[in-house]
């Protein structure tokens, strides 16, 4: 049961937490390996910013609205030449949104690792 408890603490509060406050929630900071804990503090550090769905679909939302009075104009040619814009900012921020998620996911993966190495060195020390 004690391998057990040992893997909960790792992901308490997991990825919003530095990896003091982990260390301290778990109770471990006198058997953390130095060199794993400088390594998980590093990666804490180079945290990405997490994209945001809900600003995305703001615009997105904003810019359909803005098609509306495009179409009741009655001027194809604008409506045309907005929509060529709509649609480049649509795949912009999709591009955008992806890169970003692909980052923070690489990012929580290898903090993860790094919090599970802690976590195995300092039950190898016990």
């Amino acid at each position: 049961m004690a391998d057990r408890a040992l893997d909960i603490w790792v992901l308490r509060n997991f990825p919003d937490s530095s990896p003091a406050e982990i260390a301290r929630a778990a109770d471990r900071s006198e058997y953390l390996d130095l060199e794993e804990y400088q390594r998980a503090n590093w990666l804490w550090q180079r945290r990405p910013s997490e994209a945001s769905i809900l600003l995305h679909l703001l615009i997105f939302g904003i810019g359909a609205l803005v098609h509306i009075p495009l179409i009741l104009n009655d001027n194809f040619v604008v409506f045309a030449l907005y929509h060529t814009f709509y649609v480049c900012l649509v795949t912009g921020c999709v591009g955008r949104f992806v890169w970003f998620e692909s980052r923070y996911r690489r990012w929580k993966q290898d903090y993860l690792r790094s919090l599970a190495r802690l976590a195995s060195e300092s039950h190898h020390r016990d």
